[in-house]
């Protein structure tokens, strides 16, 4: 059995942004609940040297946290993400993550997680217990 060094990662910290990704514009008559839409909604971008440096891998399940909320997500590389950060497509996960005054910026941890990406029926759910 391989060793997985991810298992043995801490925590980083990062600043992450938050914009609009160009599939969200073609994906959105299909709703935003669609698969297609909540698969490419469901990660959190990291350059290719970032996401390296740190252990991630392409593919990776990661907890995102921040304001004592979590929600797991997939990790991609990109050059669109901040150098020593990250972005996060404009979705449920961000509006779940942060209030609107830290919209489009906000600081998160990311670390390695077991498990599936988080589903919507779940951010729903504690959503809605928590009113």
């Amino acid at each position: 059995m391989p060793l997985e060094f991810s298992k043995f990662l801490k925590k980083v910290s990062v600043e992450v942004v938050v914009g609009r990704w160009s599939f969200q514009v073609e994906a959105v008559d299909k709703g935003k609940f669609s698969e297609e839409f909540v698969e490419r909604s469901a990660v959190i971008y990291l350059t290719d040297d970032f996401g390296k440096a740190n252990g991630f891998r392409e593919g990776d399940v990661v907890r995102v946290s921040s304001g004592g909320k979590s929600v797991n997500l997939k990790v991609m590389f990109s050059d669109v993400a901040p150098e020593n950060g990250a972005f996060m497509p404009n979705s449920i996960y961000v509006s779940y993550l942060v209030d609107f005054s830290n919209f489009k910026r906000f600081r998160a941890t990311i670390e390695p997680a077991d498990g599936s990406v988080t589903e919507i029926d779940e951010i729903m759910q504690e959503v809605l217990s928590s009113n």
